[in-house]
């Protein structure tokens, strides 16, 4: 197996567990899998940087779409020595506040890094759809 299909599996078992975090409703787990410096950007807010603003960001995020959260990669891209990679996907939830419920859906592009054996997401990048 070449190292570049290797990578992309491993980086799929990655996603895999963060999936499992999100159903499992566990921040820091999915905290964790992001770089110590690691950052979220969504437009129209502050960069989110560090492992505890991303825990914190994912709480909010978990306990707004109750359940509701999915996503997943459409393409993954890894360089040729194995290090650094990028992830193309969707995402979709639902918020509810005073019986309204919205519908949310975007693109994102996610940043991997293979630091000390392990994939880390370097920079998650969140594109709403505008409908």
């Amino acid at each position: 197996m070449s190292i570049i299909s290797e990578s992309e599996n491993e980086i799929r078992a990655v996603i895999s567990g963060w999936l499992g975090s999100v159903a499992s409703g566990d921040a820091g787990s999915i905290a964790g899998i992001y770089a110590e410096d690691g950052r979220i950007l969504v437009a129209g807010s502050p960069v989110i940087g560090g492992r505890p603003a991303i825990e914190a960001f994912w709480q909010g995020l978990l306990a707004a779409s109750a359940g509701t959260l999915v996503f997943g990669p459409t393409t993954i891209e890894v360089d040729a020595a194995g290090t650094m990679a990028f992830e193309v996907g969707t995402y979709r939830f639902e918020t509810r506040s005073d019986g309204v419920t919205t519908r949310n859906a975007g693109g994102y592009v996610v940043v991997w890094k293979k630091t000390s054996g392990s994939w880390q997401v370097s920079v998650d990048a969140l594109v709403a759809n505008l409908e």
